[in-house]
């Protein structure tokens, strides 16, 4: 074939002749603009003017994802960078899609909701409004409840990791980012299964921590208690932490909308005491106080003597209640809790010593 440019050829089968063809290669040429190797073809996309196109029509005029537009947005999150400047708007174009059923199954079907969840890890260090962002993503994704289905599989692997980082955001030092986390367990802990609970538990001081914030009761904490009693199996962990001052003074208010939540959280906690015949005894272990004191335990404040007749006095209050729903929520919980045996007197405990 001549004189060849380099000391290596690269054969190309012809199937239709059944013979090879030596092809020359040369080295490749920088002054020449003609000469490309794309390692990722999705790459070309991030801050692309088609991708400014397709975030400006989804934010302004498009309601409903197409397959097409699901492909574009995870190839886009696949390979963009943190800081990218279209990474905000593009998260809460998404974020913003998860109010529409169609949407939410769009997402899962092209592994969206996958890759939104396997991002959290690594968005510890990311800017505040991205970060924040990005929980919200997993907050409304969660909502649905076929993506539950989803979100659960990864439970072992990805949304293990994704859990843990949740809670640790319970911590940060901006309130908005801690709101957004309990929004997001909120919703993930609708349905909790029994080999879940390791994972819920450590959200349990964090939310009767914040019960109370200045003053108010907090309402995204009420949520987020209000769901983990739903859970039987978590109630002994609950019951074992420790209390807050104040606590039953939760029933003791104008605002319905906490009402409601407070009665309904007391309701199931009593609920799963009275169905698992929850005693001091089976709580103990679970007691987070250093010396194992029974009156610091959550259990006490709600079904110790004080407590206790403190809760009587406010359910029967509340039977009368203009709101149908609280009143027959608190007729449930006065006779559930005629069915909790009394707390043991002071210094029964001990007698296991």
């Amino acid at each position: 074939m001549g004189q060849q440019n380099s000391g290596f050829v690269v054969e190309i089968a012809s199937p239709r002749l059944g013979r090879f063809q030596a092809v020359p290669q040369k080295d490749p040429d920088e002054s020449n603009p003609e000469w490309r190797i794309t390692v990722n073809p999705a790459a070309e996309l991030v801050g692309s003017p088609r991708l400014r196109a397709l975030i400006d029509r989804l934010y302004h005029h498009q309601k409903l994802l197409t397959d097409f537009d699901a492909k574009q947005i995870l190839s886009a999150l696949q390979c963009m960078d943190p800081t990218a400047e279209l990474l905000l708007p593009l998260l809460t174009v998404l974020s913003n899609a998860t109010a529409y059923p169609s949407n939410q199954l769009l997402m899962r079907e092209f592994r969206l909701t996958n890759r939104v969840v396997e991002m959290l890890p690594d968005s510890k260090h990311w800017p505040r409004s991205t970060r924040v962002i990005l929980l919200q993503c997993i907050a409304n994704m969660a909502v649905s409840s076929d993506n539950m289905v989803s979100l659960s599989h990864y439970i072992d692997d990805v949304m293990k990791l994704a859990l843990n980082h949740i809670v640790s955001r319970l911590t940060s030092e901006d309130e908005m980012e801690v709101v957004v986390a309990m929004q997001a367990l909120t919703n993930l802990s609708i349905n909790i299964r029994k080999e879940q609970i390791p994972k819920f538990v450590p959200v349990i001081p964090h939310c009767l921590n914040r019960l109370w914030i200045r003053g108010e009761v907090n309402l995204n904490a009420l949520r987020l208690l209000v769901n983990l009693s739903c859970c039987p199996d978590m109630v002994p962990y609950l019951l074992g932490n420790k209390s807050v001052s104040g606590l039953l003074r939760i029933l003791d208010t104008d605002r319905e909308e906490v009402l409601i939540r407070a009665v309904t959280w007391i309701l199931c906690t009593t609920s799963a005491v009275d169905a698992l015949n929850l005693t001091y005894d089976r709580i103990a272990e679970h007691n987070l106080d250093p010396f194992h004191n029974p009156s610091h335990t959550l259990f006490f404040s709600i079904y110790g003597p004080k407590g206790r007749e403190e809760l009587e006095l406010q359910a029967r209050h509340l039977t009368n209640h203009s709101n149908k729903d609280v009143a027959s929520k608190s007729v449930r919980l006065l006779e559930t809790l005629a069915n909790v045996p009394p707390f043991p007197m002071a210094g029964n405990h001990l007698n296991r010593l």
